[in-house]
């Protein structure tokens, strides 16, 4: 017997050889009046459905040198030896005294609206905290998005790069303003000061707690609400500069955040889904982006809640948690913080 799935066929026997894909279009935009009746076919079918489409993804973009990263003198700044950004798109720092001191384990992402809206990052080690303040200062960062704990099961997934009050990291002092902690994420204010020039700027930190390791969030509205929340701040103070965003190696949780963002936007915008297609893009600029099938499907899922909140001609959607956005809004030192020092 044989199953035909789209752009291939597989026997369905063990003895089956693998056949790559001949999917000859990254992208396969999908009306959003359409789309209900293609996810449900897509969920229905478990041999080729989203599996078949995550599969796809497999060697999208694994090609690219990644020499840089790669170097023997840049090994120890790697989390992870499987995780090396391609030197097409690594973020570059400034060469200090060593030709190697540009080197830091991130990579530019393109947004919706910018082919460097976004960097995605692997979370510091110890080793390269200091590394991580300047990549900050020099890309001129005032959104910080960390999706991890320091602590996971038993394991250390990222060093505790900001200071409980104030802390030096070379030519740099940052000064933790304002701490809120919420129920899903906390969120952090802080002043980056250049110690050389005393010039000083503000940085916020939204920092999601409540996403398990390779797993996805209880709720897709967790997320959504989440992204609304962060975008709100990336419209009003990072319009002109990269967003931060980091996980522990900066692929799965950092990759499903910056899709489910270009993803809200096409469906705003464009009136499409098209997930596989923001992955791929995805994929060409890091390894790895949005790591597992289930972060995949995840992002259908929240594709199809996204389109059955719209309601009549709405295009504005709104996902916010009124709760958590007035304790945010209503909280003093933040309310401070915002007025005294995030300049435009």
């Amino acid at each position: 017997m044989v199953v035909v799935c789209r752009g291939k066929q597989r026997k369905d026997d063990s003895t089956s050889v693998p056949i790559h894909s001949i999917r000859n279009k990254v992208s396969d935009p999908i009306k959003v009046e359409d789309y209900e009746a293609y996810y449900r076919r897509q969920r229905a079918d478990s041999f080729c459905g989203f599996a078949e489409e995550f599969e796809d993804l497999r060697p999208v973009g694994i090609n690219q040198p990644k020499t840089v990263a790669q170097a023997p003198e840049n090994k120890a700044k790697n989390r992870y030896n499987n995780v090396l950004p391609y030197d097409s798109s690594r973020v570059k720092l400034s060469v200090l005294s060593s030709p190697f001191d540009d080197y830091i384990n991130a990579s530019y992402m393109p947004g919706y609206t910018s082919k460097k809206e976004f960097i995605a990052a692997q979370g510091p080690l110890p080793c390269t905290v200091n590394d991580f303040w300047r990549l900050i200062w020099e890309k001129n960062v005032h959104t910080i998005v960390m999706l991890t704990k320091c602590n996971e099961q038993g394991r250390v997934k990222c060093e505790e790069y900001w200071p409980a009050e104030r802390k030096h990291f070379n030519n740099l002092t940052v000064t933790n303003i304002s701490e809120i902690p919420l129920e899903d994420w906390t969120l952090r204010d802080f002043e980056v000061k250049n110690v050389k020039t005393t010039e000083s700027r503000s940085v916020r930190h939204f920092h999601f707690t409540a996403w398990p390791d390779h797993g996805v969030p209880e709720t897709t509205e967790l997320l959504i609400n989440f992204r609304h929340l962060v975008r709100e701040h990336m419209d009003q103070y990072s319009r002109h500069s990269p967003t931060l965003v980091h996980c522990s190696a900066g692929v799965g949780r950092t990759g499903t955040f910056i899709a489910i963002d270009r993803l809200i936007f096409q469906i705003e915008r464009d009136g499409v889904v098209d997930v596989y297609g923001i992955i791929h893009d995805l994929r060409m600029h890091r390894p790895l982006m949005v790591q597992t099938e289930d972060q995949y499907v995840f992002l259908n899922q929240c594709a199809m809640d996204i389109i059955k909140s719209r309601t009549g001609n709405n295009v504005d959607l709104i996902y916010q948690n009124t709760a958590a956005l007035t304790i945010y809004e209503n909280f003093e030192p933040l309310k401070k913080a915002k007025n005294g020092y995030h300049k435009a």
